[in-house]
């Protein structure tokens, strides 16, 4: 791939394609699931799944009961399905909906801690929760049932693993590159499992330095230096099973996609659509109470067919007039393939100036362009020659940014488009083949894991370490509580109905269980989104006055472009202290526009704040329901309640605490804190504080 340096490193910037919106800008939400703890260090699972031969499902869902559900020792699971959204709103889940939605854990790898919820009490209270009665709780609440986990158990011989550290001479940046030089030595190192920079082996060999001859003329012989770094005599660390894994999903040629893995031979076309899914799985090993377990989990790439160049073909034919402008914020932030070697890069920016005929410095010394160098190094025939070229900049942590080019006619689009998210045949289609039922979803788990043991590769890798991986789904014991009671305002109680759990509709037609009156508000547009403005006011007075939430007539404040600046000056000047809510009607989803709104917003003049795309107030028949969401959002930024449940525990405080280590910025970070400050968990404490850790020189 032809490289070029840049000077200086930069950090990443945000994306702006998807900035951090609020649910209400949304038409649609994803639907809250629940995933069961056996204890509250270990995650059980991430999809509940019983026996195949039963095909039942033990499903825990609806956000009603998530109080009391925690309070069982059952927590919120984590969606990471970053290539799908559902097309119906939160007002619509289906059953199969729900069961989407219930995906894997966060890899142990994955940057910043786990949410946990912590409950402060009694500890004998807390402790035998599940053993005394509480209250009119029975003995052992709820009907025992077996819960089928998607974790196997994984084993490995005790042994002594030797660690070293690897550094290449002259530097080599490709780790595959890497290991297949390590590779030319293995009558020295024996068995080895290699993650880029860390050599685990079987032997000590002390410290010691390879030579790899060239393999071309004029080229330099590479040096590859070996460190003995730690001895390891106890159980291998996580890092060699994670590393083993890797290597067992590349020897199943399975393609690396993000963080998941991907298998393009089962390929699904949806020619309708110009859409490609490619099925493929989460997998992380981590430990639990009962040993070490490989955790996985079906997946779904969602790959356009279309190239980005025939994005381009299609502004530029569709606006004529300022199509580079829309082909930035359309581009910028997206994630493209390369299906000649089957790697994601992210656009940063274009090249107008520069085109196939460009070229480029070789290692050798040789200039090339990249017409030629794809055609020799691919087989790529490049057929448009006015095309610009993609910008990606790879960082590298402590060096500066490479630059890598990319061709847009050998690069295919990625994800979903907001047209296709608004489509309801093309969501139909799509989740006709990603919304895998439990049942389907363990038996293709454990064809997975049948592979491993099946390919003689795999089987040849597994036992060079002595690891083996159990075909068995590990259990758990669980139990199905009685359907949850919703209590709304004046009292109104609703039993939610086991078989579908949805009471959103029903909330819709109850008062909230209280709310604070909306009299002094602003509402922010554009002169474009007059009208908009104008009828979101009116319907949400009116659905406000149908749950018992009074809503005044707001100021209206009207913007004559639509530039970030604009929105900040008539912000800070129609604020004062007499203003009670802000809400600003978005013409996009520009990220920065939106960061500088909730900063004036939330530190320089504290304010409660809401945020809504136009577009999603823009559709006559849904734009009702979504200002039933946005008034409710809204009801709960004022310090209203909008229901509760009977939860059976008292004189208890729920805490929350997150920490996000910034990478970018060491030694720095942030915590945030939330506690409930009443008997009935709806109103919460949240502060927020920045952490800054100095190190001393010694």
């Amino acid at each position: 791939m032809p490289r070029k340096k840049k000077g200086k490193n930069q950090s990443e910037p945000s994306d702006p394609t998807s900035p951090p919106i609020e649910p209400s800008q949304l038409s649609h939400s994803a639907p809250m699931s629940t995933s069961v703890r056996q204890s509250t260090s270990v995650d059980v699972m991430s999809t509940s799944v019983s026996p195949p031969s039963t095909k039942k499902t033990a499903w825990s869902r609806g956000g009603g009961r998530l109080l009391a559900q925690a309070l069982h020792g059952i927590t919120p699971a984590t969606r990471r399905d970053d290539d799908l959204l559902s097309s119906q709103g939160p007002d619509r889940r289906s059953k199969e909906e729900v069961e989407e939605y219930v995906e894997r854990p966060s890899p142990s790898t994955e940057m910043g801690a786990r949410r946990r919820m912590i409950q402060l009490a009694n500890d004998d209270e807390v402790g035998n929760l599940a053993k005394k009665p509480i209250a009119s709780v029975t003995q052992k609440p709820g009907r025992p049932i077996t819960i089928f986990t998607n974790h196997f158990l994984f084993e490995a011989k005790q042994q002594t693993i030797y660690q070293y550290m690897v550094d290449f001479w002259p530097e080599v940046e490709k780790k595959g590159l890497k290991r297949k030089l390590l590779e030319e030595h293995r009558d020295v190192l024996g068995a080895f499992t290699f993650d880029g920079a860390m050599l685990f082996l079987q032997k000590q060999i002390g410290d010691i330095e390879l030579i790899q001859k060239a393999s071309a003329e004029g080229q330099q012989p590479i040096r590859i230096g070996i460190k003995f770094t730690n001895e390891i005599s106890k159980a291998a660390p996580l890092q060699l099973y994670n590393t083993t894994l890797k290597n067992i999903l590349r020897l199943l040629k399975l393609k690396l996609i993000g963080r998941n893995y991907f298998d393009p031979s089962r390929s699904i076309r949806i020619e309708r659509h110009d859409v490609e899914l490619w099925p493929g799985y989460f997998t992380a090993i981590n430990p639990n109470d009962r040993g070490i377990a490989l955790v996985a989990d079906v997946a779904h790439k969602v790959l356009r067919t279309d190239t980005v160049l025939d994005f381009l073909h299609r502004l530029q034919g569709t606006l004529h007039r300022g199509w580079k402008d829309m082909v930035h914020q359309q581009l910028i932030g997206q994630i493209v393939l390369t299906r000649y070697n089957n790697r994601t890069y992210r656009i940063d920016d274009l090249a107008w100036d520069m085109n196939p005929h460009s070229t480029f410095q070789k290692r050798s010394g040789e200039q090339m362009s990249y017409q030629k160098y794809y055609s020799l190094s691919y087989g790529k025939n490049i057929s448009v020659m006015d095309q610009p070229l993609l910008v990606h900049r790879h960082k590298t942590k402590g060096r500066p940014d490479e630059i890598i080019y990319l061709i847009p006619e050998l690069c295919s689009m990625t994800g979903i488009t907001d047209d296709m998210r608004a489509d309801f045949h093309v969501m139909q289609d799509i989740s006709h083949h990603t919304r895998v039922p439990p049942d389907v979803r363990a038996d293709e788990l454990q064809k997975f894991i049948a592979n491993t043991t099946r390919n003689p590769e795999v089987a040849k890798e597994l036992a060079q370490w002595g690891f083996q991986i159990s075909s068995e789904m590990m259990q758990v014991p669980g139990r199905v509580f009685a359907p949850e009671t919703i209590i709304f305002g004046k009292n109104k109680r609703v039993t939610v109905n086991p078989e579908t759990e949805e009471w959103s509709n029903v909330s819709k037609q109850s008062h909230v269980l209280s709310s604070n009156p909306l009299k002094l508000w602003i509402l922010v547009h554009t002169y474009k989104n007059r009208a908009l403005a104008q009828d979101f006011a009116f319907n949400v007075g009116k659905a406000g006055s149908a749950i018992g939430f009074s809503i005044g007539p707001p100021q209206f404040l009207e913007l004559k472009d639509d530039r970030k600046n604009s929105f900040l000056e008539v912000i800070k000047r129609g604020v004062s202290k007499e203003t009670e809510f802000v809400a600003v009607i978005l013409p996009n989803s520009q990220a920065d526009r939106y960061d500088g709104i909730k900063q004036i917003c939330c530190l320089e003049l504290p304010v409660p704040s809401q945020c809504i795309l136009a577009k999603n107030l823009s559709n006559p028949k849904k734009v009702m329901s979504v200002c039933q969401n946005i008034i409710r959002q809204i009801n709960c930024k004022m310090g209203g309640e909008l229901w509760m449940v009977d939860v059976p525990l008292k004189k208890a405080m729920i805490i929350g605490v997150d920490v996000y280590h910034d990478t970018l910025t060491k030694g720095q970070s942030v915590c945030g804190f939330s506690a409930s400050m009443n008997q009935t968990f709806t109103k919460y404490f949240t502060p927020v504080c920045f952490q800054v850790f100095k190190l001393k020189s010694s």
